[in-house]
């Protein structure tokens, strides 16, 4: 049988008094009830004061060794009953109970009772006649009954109590799986640390509950802008929720904690930001772990102040070391990523260069060309990254060029049939040329179906209305409108006048007429861009 340690304190004497009663309803008899490991009385019953005498406490021991319930004093009439309970809140006791079963007692039976357990035989007599018959076999059946139902309360209880924890960490668990969930399906390469980490905030402020979420982002060197895109400063410090802690102030945790990357998470409650040499009284709970690339330091994700006066947890910094750690991959990946696109668009503006100096007349015309097509893509709801995308198919639509005799790409008067024929091959030059590119898989239509025309007459493949790629189709405008306004040596640019007016003639014929219009929407700005270069 397990042992429990006991003492008497209020309660525990509760506990043996809710004992008591339901062996009294059981049984119709008050019952006193022993530790069992001592013998000690704990709960006396009211109508049976004999049970204190010294006579039980060796009975009640041998009971309490043997686990089950005994007959342990009969004298003809009279039986005392007692019944081991086990019980995790109160350990190891016996109840035991006195019993009548046949009223006609001698009266030198009652005589040496009430001498043997300390009473008056009138005490005795009085307590007899008060009493329901009991046979002794009867008792054991029902002890033994009465004992097992006590023990499946117990469990039943227990289960219940464990049975709320185990839900409890399940419902944390689900937290911690479905906030992770939501990071992982957000760890694209494109998404920087800054907007990925703003969102972990928002999501972690649902299941830990601070008062304050903060992600404290070191400077990082190597966050250049794309292509296309114009530089944007990094912010040092994300927030959800109050403002409670400056970098300058997250920087003295930092120190106070002695954190290093090789740290998970830090939990500072009360014990520990009650001290005297706490830097920051105004933070009572705080959760600190770093975010890390391998041994690099890259920030910090803090919670503080528990937002219901609480202190923070085991459960609370683990989410919080899940999160850093993904952000800390994140940013590795990021940072890789970003060499990988520095080195392909260094490779792009190679190859421009090389178009620029193939063809010194149209220098500048591709980044022209690639501005203004994402000004169109914008007035045609494009944003992010199919902006990327436009911008550098823009930039790389004439790649195929390189592939065109300088002689007829330079030529300053009018091409011959068979010299035009040699131009209207660079499409699929440069289609060739960019198609072993992985990474540039995606402007691939643009580059070979620019020339393609909405009523069927353009090249390389004649294709018609929307089976041209809308990048094509955005792409051809931008290289059209450059190209006509441009000078060139056999002719001077085209004023705006005449240049809307061949838009409009050719819209639904040539060009798209849904860009077309786009044209003419966002037409300030596209001259804009044109006076810029010029400039």
């Amino acid at each position: 049988m397990d042992t429990l340690a006991f003492d008497n304190s209020c309660a525990h004497q509760t506990q043996y008094a809710e004992l008591r009663n339901r062996l009294r309803e059981a049984f119709g008899v008050a019952f006193s009830v022993f530790d069992g490991d001592s013998g000690e009385l704990l709960g006396l019953a009211e109508d049976q004061p004999w049970l204190a005498a010294d006579v039980w406490p060796p009975l009640v021991r041998g009971t309490a060794r043997f686990g089950l319930p005994d007959i342990i004093a009969d004298e003809d009439s009279v039986v005392v009953l007692a019944i081991p309970v086990t019980d995790e809140s109160i350990g190891d006791c016996v109840a035991v109970g006195t019993f009548l079963a046949d009223r006609r007692l001698p009266s030198q039976l009652v005589e040496s009772l009430s001498q043997r357990w300390g009473c008056t035989p009138a005490t005795l007599n009085n307590w007899l006649r008060r009493q329901p018959l009991w046979p002794a076999e009867a008792l054991i059946r029902s002890a033994t009954s009465v004992r097992a139902a006590l023990r499946a309360e117990r469990d039943v209880e227990r289960l219940e109590v464990e049975n709320e924890g185990l839900s409890n960490q399940l419902t944390h668990t689900f937290e911690e799986i479905s906030l992770l969930y939501g990071v992982t399906r957000n760890l694209r390469l494109s998404r920087s640390v800054t907007d990925l980490g703003q969102m972990a905030l928002g999501w972690l402020s649902g299941c830990v509950p601070a008062k304050s979420l903060a992600l404290w982002l070191m400077p990082d060197d190597q966050d250049s802008p794309r292509m296309g895109q114009a530089s944007e400063s990094q912010p040092n410090l994300l927030l959800h929720g109050d403002h409670l802690a400056s970098p300058s102030e997250l920087q003295q945790l930092v120190r106070y904690l002695g954190l290093t990357s090789d740290e998970t998470a830090v939990v500072a409650n009360r014990d520990v930001t009650s001290d005297p040499s706490w830097p920051l009284p105004h933070l009572s709970e705080v959760i600190i772990t770093p975010v890390t690339e391998g041994k690099q330091t890259l920030g910090y994700l803090v919670a503080l102040n528990h937002s219901v006066g609480g202190e923070f947890g085991s459960i609370e910094a683990s989410l919080l070391g899940s999160i850093a750690a993904l952000l800390g991959i994140h940013a590795g990946n990021h940072r890789l990523y970003r060499k990988q696109a520095l080195l392909l668009e260094n490779f792009v503006r190679a190859l421009t260069s090389a178009i620029d100096a193939k063809d010194p007349y149209t220098c500048g015309h591709s980044d022209r060309v690639a501005q203004i097509s994402v000004r169109l893509a914008q007035q045609l709801g494009w944003a992010g990254e199919d902006c990327e995308t436009i911008y550098l198919a823009g930039v790389l639509h004439d790649i195929g060029k390189i592939g065109i005799d300088d002689s007829v790409l330079r030529k300053p008067g009018k091409l011959t049939a068979e010299e035009y024929e040699h131009i209207k091959e660079h499409p699929e030059k440069g289609y060739r040329i960019l198609e072993q590119i992985g990474e540039l898989s995606h402007i691939l239509p643009a580059v070979l179906h620019h020339h393609e025309q909405w009523d069927g007459n353009g090249y390389p493949h004649g294709l018609t209305g929307e089976t041209i790629p809308l990048i094509a189709r955005i792409v051809a405008v931008a290289d059209s409108f450059d190209a006509m306004t441009s000078d060139r040596p056999y002719r001077k640019g085209m004023p705006l006048e005449k240049v809307d007016q061949i838009f409009r003639e050719g819209s639904g014929q040539q060009w798209d007429a849904r860009v077309v219009n786009a044209y003419f929407d966002a037409q300030n700005d596209i001259t804009a861009i044109i006076a810029r270069d010029e400039n």
